[in-house]
C-alpha cells in the first residue's frame, strides 16, 4: 500500500527500489536481542566460570571427581560459553545487515535465533523481514 513506502530509490538503468520502514524496525528490534543476548552471555559466563572453578577445585582437592573428568567438565564450559556467544552475536549481526538492507538471508537468520531467546521480538522481526525481502541487495 501507498503508506507503506518511505521512498523510492533509483538504482541505475530505469529500476526503481521502494523502501518502507519493516527492515529497520526489524533490524532495531534484532539489535536491542543482540544486545540483551551478549549482556546475559557475559553474566552468565562469569557465574558459570566462577561456580565451576571454584567447585571443580574443591571437588579435586577433596578426591571425589578425578582429574580428567575436571578437564572435561572445564571443556564442556568453554563450548557452553562459545555456543552462547554464537547465539547472543548472530540477532546483532543479523539486525545491522537489516538496518542496511543487505544480506536478507543472514537478517532472517539473525531473526530466527531472536525468537529463541525474547520471542515476540524475534517473531515481530522475522514477520516484518519476510514482508520486505523485496528490499534487500
Amino acid at each position: 500500500m501507498f503508506y507503506d513506502i518511505i521512498a523510492v530509490v533509483h538504482i541505475g538503468n530505469g529500476v526503481e527500489m521502494k523502501t518502507t520502514w519493516k527492515p529497520i524496525a526489524a533490524g532495531t528490534l534484532d539489535i536491542i536481542v543482540g544486545v540483551l543476548n551478549v549482556i546475559i552471555m557475559f553474566a552468565v559466563i562469569i557465574l558459570i566460570a566462577a561456580a565451576s572453578g571454584g567447585l571443580l577445585a574443591l571437588a579435586r582437592m577433596a578426591d571425589l571427581i578425578p582429574i580428567w573428568l575436571s578437564n572435561v567438565a572445564q571443556g564442556s564450559v568453554i563450548i557452553f560459553a562459545m555456543v552462547l556467544g554464537i547465539i547472543g552475536v548472530l540477532p546483532l549481526i543479523g539486525g545491522v545487515h537489516a538496518v542496511q538492507r543487505k544480506n536478507w538471508r543472514l537478517s532472517l537468520l539473525g531473526s530466527i535465533i531472536a525468537i529463541l531467546t525474547v520471542p515476540p521480538f524475534g517473531i515481530t522481526a522475522t514477520i516484518l523481514l519476510s514482508l520486505s525481502k523485496d528490499e534487500f541487495e
